[in-house]
């Protein structure tokens, strides 16, 4: 089964091929900047949680972030996110991807996998 039959049924696939498609579906500056915010929400609203003791918060930052997250994809780069393919590799990526764009090596990873237009 090919990896874009796998993307498409939601199948195993490793994390090195789901790293490719996942950059291939944040290409535009604003679907970045909208996943770092949702990052930022997302890791505040745990610690935020942690601090007042209070669970919800958690629950609400982190809907409030998958939704501003996925509603990059439909507004901004007017594709499907991944969500549904892995979410648990889609949360990974997302960080590795905040990790590398302040560390400069983010456009790094579109060359080294030829995705740069």
């Amino acid at each position: 089964m090919s990896v874009s039959d796998r993307i498409q049924t939601g199948r195993e696939m490793s994390f090195a091929e789901f790293w490719r498609h996942y950059l291939r579906t944040h290409r535009k500056p604003g679907t970045h900047a909208a996943h770092y915010l949702a990052t930022m929400v997302g890791i505040a609203s745990a610690v935020a949680a942690a601090y007042y003791g209070q669970p919800v918060l958690v629950i609400v930052g982190i809907g409030s972030a998958v939704a501003l997250a996925v509603g990059s994809h439909w507004i901004i780069e007017r594709n499907q996110p991944l969500i549904r393919v892995n979410a648990l590799y889609g949360a990974i990526a997302d960080l590795w991807m905040c990790w590398l764009a302040p560390t400069g090596w983010l456009k790094g990873e579109y060359r080294r996998l030829r995705l740069m237009d």
